[in-house]
């Protein structure tokens, strides 16, 4: 070999290592930035008139488990749909409460049961009868609150699919163009693994909203499709995407109704059943709770006050109502409709005909429409609220609870179905944030390894000295012909 050639060999195996150990640098420095994805150099031998002549550098490649990547994304989404799903339902038992809790609703019909049958031991005191008031309050009160819950859940909910959709939308852009920075860059022969990377990240950023698959296209560039098969980005131009938010949800507010809407995704609306297009993700888990599993249980709480209303409404119970007037519950003040009645358990209350404020408190000894306070010793219609609770029938036309049951039983029932939807949310969350962690364990051992960079490291080094020696040891043998 003569001494020009093993100097150009020396020179190109410098040059190698130099970017050798850079790309070693940039994969450790980036080892935890999202989206990287490890760099290896590319070389082979370099030819020169049918001879060795060194080594030639032929790219720097991005090392992606693309398979690996897809179904990391689709766990994703399905993790942070099912937590979701999970935090609403736990939020429901909080405001509806478990048997034997304080807070619990069921514990507040205990305390009026218990009242009613304290009140009838001694109807002749009106502390006793205030109490009864008192605890008929507090039942209304919880009802009530677990509505707001449930309703403040809803309006939660479009707010986020608002926030969600403008997100994806935004994302969609961002990888359009740089879709087309990618494109543009890879017929000049640039180094573009940065833009790839940046890519991958902003698509990871949204695969929880929308399960995503990613196809390559020419160029460089990508497609994505939900996993249900809706184009959202093929070639240059994002689908476009859009909603409106309803503003403060109440339980007569149904999909369909005014305001009440869905995605309009490429002008035009898709709702209810359309909405599978994008099923699996948090967007899809908003959706579910503001028109599926919020009314749901909001039909339940209305068809458990509906049934107190109806218990203390029958004439059989208070012998001074005529029939259709509403006994020691109303509605807002008024005659209940029939069920279903939406969002009735937000306005059922006390008939203002017993309170202290506005009526007599002798009416729930003497009855609602009685013409005069009574014999003060007379506990009949107290002992007939009380039977009246633990009377068993089933609902009435229209009612979402069950079976026959007296008013504890509904209560309960009511409490147990709720306990078991959020169980069942939470083992569903937990079983896809075990596969979401253990992708992107398998993910991150597919990445950068610290240890299998320091050691390519090392070989580097070798490499860069040997080839630094070849150089030396030439210059020795000029400075040496040269003296001679």
């Amino acid at each position: 070999m003569s001494i020009a050639k093993a100097l150009s060999n020396a020179v190109t195996g410098l040059a190698a290592t130099s970017r050798g150990t850079e790309t070693v640098a940039a994969n450790i420095a980036n080892v935890m930035t999202p989206g990287y994805a490890r760099r290896e150099m590319s070389l082979s031998a370099q030819s020169l008139g049918g001879q060795s002549g060194g080594v030639r550098i032929d790219g720097v490649n991005r090392i992606v488990n693309t398979a690996l990547l897809s179904e990391a994304r689709l766990s994703y989404a399905a993790r942070s749909g099912s937590s979701d799903l999970a935090a609403f339902f736990n939020m429901v038992e909080n405001a509806v409460g478990l048997p034997g809790e304080t807070s619990a609703i069921s514990t507040a019909l205990t305390q009026f049961e218990t009242a009613l049958i304290d009140a009838a031991s001694r109807p002749d005191e009106d502390l006793r009868l205030l109490k009864v008031v008192e605890a008929a309050e507090s039942l209304t009160d919880r009802l009530q609150q677990a509505s707001r819950t449930v309703q403040d859940a809803r309006t939660a909910a479009d707010i986020s699919i608002d926030t969600q959709i403008t997100a994806l939308q935004s994302g969609l852009e961002k990888v359009a163009k740089l879709n087309k920075q990618i494109a543009g860059f890879s017929s000049s022969g640039q180094d573009i693994s940065s833009l790839h990377d940046e890519r991958q990240a902003v698509i990871d950023s949204i695969s929880d909203i929308v399960p995503l698959r990613v196809v390559s296209r020419d160029a460089g560039r990508v497609s994505v499709f939900t996993a249900e098969g809706a184009v959202l980005l093929d070639g240059l131009t994002p689908a476009q995407l859009s909603f409106t938010p309803a503003g403060q949800f109440t339980a007569d507010m149904t999909l369909g109704t005014a305001g009440v809407g869905g995605i309009v995704f490429n002008g035009d609306e898709i709702s209810g059943s359309g909405l599978r297009l994008f099923e699996g993700g948090s967007l899809s888990a908003a959706f579910a709770i503001r028109d599926s599993h919020a009314p749901q249980i909001q039909a339940e709480l209305d068809s458990l006050a509906y049934d107190i209303y109806h218990r203390f409404a029958d004439p059989a119970t208070d012998p001074s109502l005529a029939p259709g007037q509403p006994g020691l519950f109303t509605d807002a003040g008024t005659i209940a409709a029939p069920l279903p009645s939406l969002g009735f358990a937000a306005r059922i209350s006390i008939n203002a005909t017993v309170t202290p404020a506005g009526g007599d408190i002798w009416r729930l000894r003497a009855g609602i429409n009685a013409a005069g306070p009574g014999p003060v010793g007379d506990a009949s219609l107290l002992d007939g609220m009380s039977r009246a609770l633990k009377a068993v029938h089933a609902l009435p036309p229209g009612g979402h609870l069950s079976g026959r049951h007296d008013a504890s039983g509904f209560f309960a029932k009511l409490e147990s179905q709720i306990a078991g939807r959020r169980i069942s949310a939470e083992a569903d969350a937990t079983l896809h944030e075990t596969r979401a962690v253990s992708l992107s364990e398998r993910l991150m051992a597919d990445g950068v390894d610290t240890d299998s960079e320091m050691q390519r490291l090392l070989q580097y080094e070798q490499a860069y000295a040997a080839n630094a020696r070849v150089i030396q040891a030439i210059d020795e043998m000029m400075n040496t012909i040269l003296r001679v």
